[in-house]
């Protein structure tokens, strides 16, 4: 069994440099363990408190400037030179698409490999704006992932994104934190559908903000997701730091471990979809 991971899903924090208003603003996370996420760490630390091979890894927007979403772009590099990383910056997927193609040109760094607009609650419904089908298209023709962080239980929202990724055969669509599930038969239905689009991914991860779905459901996510995507269009991820909420970075992989049936799924899922996605 290869120790190797890339890991697709990291924040890095810098709380004296950067803003993270959704972070330290007035109305913080009511998470356990909240000085633990919000600390100061670089990737030889991370690589410390595991003992799998960190060889690759993709740093998620974290708010550091959300209006000058380059400057994040700017600190990663300096925080983690020496690393093989790419990262996914920020943009409004329901700009104007002149303001849209204006971001991403401001976003022009040799490590962007995507964007993220976490459209979750209300902000669903910003899928739907009728720019968004040209912002997505602004995205496939730049080889740009649009990473899509929303609840795939609303299966209209779900409809749509399937059309987007019809229409758009070249655009890569990754699901964060395997699409939010609260309600199971309404997640499985959209898990379904989505499976059916070949360019569409999806990101095992983020089970630390289900505190709802307790270890035997999460395993039934697994399943449900490698029976529909198969094990070439799933990947592990941490949402390190925030999954420090119940488990250590150690932990986390290594539960990932525990789930694999056979080598090949394990590099399949920790490493190999990961590299071919993002080209880490």
């Amino acid at each position: 069994m290869s120790t190797k991971i890339i890991d697709p899903h990291v924040h890095f924090f810098n709380l004296q440099k950067g803003q993270y208003t959704w972070l330290q603003g007035a109305n913080p996370p009511a998470w356990p363990n909240l000085e633990t996420i919000k600390a100061y760490i670089t990737a030889a630390q991370l690589q410390q408190q595991t003992q799998f091979e960190l060889a690759g890894l993709v740093h998620i927007e974290a708010g550091y400037d959300n209006q000058k979403p380059i400057k994040e772009l700017h600190w990663l590099a300096e925080h983690l030179a020496g690393q093989n990383y790419k990262a996914i910056s920020f943009a409004h997927i329901d700009n104007h698409p002149a303001d849209f193609d204006a971001a991403i040109i401001a976003l022009s760094h040799p490590s962007l490999v995507g964007i993220r607009d976490i459209t979750e609650g209300t902000d669903i419904m910003r899928l739907c704006n009728s720019y968004c089908l040209e912002n997505l298209a602004l995205l496939s023709s730049q080889q740009l992932v649009f990473e899509a962080q929303f609840a795939i239980e609303n299966l209209a929202i779900t409809q749509q994104m399937i059309t987007y990724c019809r229409q758009l055969p070249h655009l890569q669509v990754v699901i964060n934190h395997i699409g939010l599930p609260n309600c199971l038969p309404n997640w499985q239905q959209g898990i379904s559908q989505l499976a059916q689009i070949t360019n569409c991914r999806i990101k095992f991860s983020g089970f630390e903000l289900f505190s709802d779905l307790v270890k035997t459901q999460q395993k039934q996510c697994f399943d449900f997701i490698i029976k529909h995507f198969g094990i070439q269009r799933v990947m592990f991820a941490s949402n390190f730091p925030v999954c420090q909420i119940n488990a250590s970075y150690q932990q986390c992989w290594q539960s990932y471990l525990q789930l694999c049936n056979d080598d090949n799924m394990w590099s399949q899922l920790s490493y190999k979809n990961a590299q071919d996605c993002y080209q880490v």
